[in-house]
């Protein structure tokens, strides 16, 4: 039985091992490491009086529209942005302008020791869109970015 523990302990490590070696030095908790499939930008949001830096993609289209229509992608609570990357490609390709917000506490946006609501991220979500100028938006949310 003892042979058995130590095997399974030693695979264990060696995958740990192969595990670290995978994960870029540099990854932090804004993942300053991890590359997004599209230039990230960044809004100041206020939560609780204090300013905060909250990560967007802004992905205009890829082919010549007229008025193009925006949508924008919410991740879910254990995802992040990039993770669309695909569905950015498509909505792209097809002449929409793509917005993608990281939440505040997600991703590559500060994560503060605040309380989070489902109210703050509307509000931080909504100030974002203001300062790009969007007025009208289709809203595509995933998980709780469905909320």
């Amino acid at each position: 039985m003892k042979k058995v523990n130590l095997l399974f302990f030693a695979f264990l490590l060696l995958v740990g091992q192969v595990v670290a070696q995978q994960i870029p030095a540099s990854l932090n908790a804004t993942l300053d490491g991890y590359s997004y499939p599209y230039e990230v930008k960044y809004f100041q949001a206020e939560v609780e009086g204090k300013k905060y830096k909250m990560a967007y993609m802004d992905v205009p289209p890829s082919k010549q529209v007229q008025n193009p229509k925006a949508v924008m992608l919410l991740h879910g609570k254990n995802f992040i942005g990039a993770y669309f990357n695909q569905t950015i490609k498509f909505l792209s390709e097809n002449g929409y302008r793509v917005i993608v917000p990281d939440q505040i506490g997600f991703g590559k946006s500060d994560k503060p020791e605040v309380y989070y609501s489902f109210h703050q991220l509307a509000q931080n979500t909504k100030e974002l869109l203001d300062q790009i100028g969007v007025k009208q938006v289709a809203v595509v949310g995933h998980s709780m970015g469905a909320w």
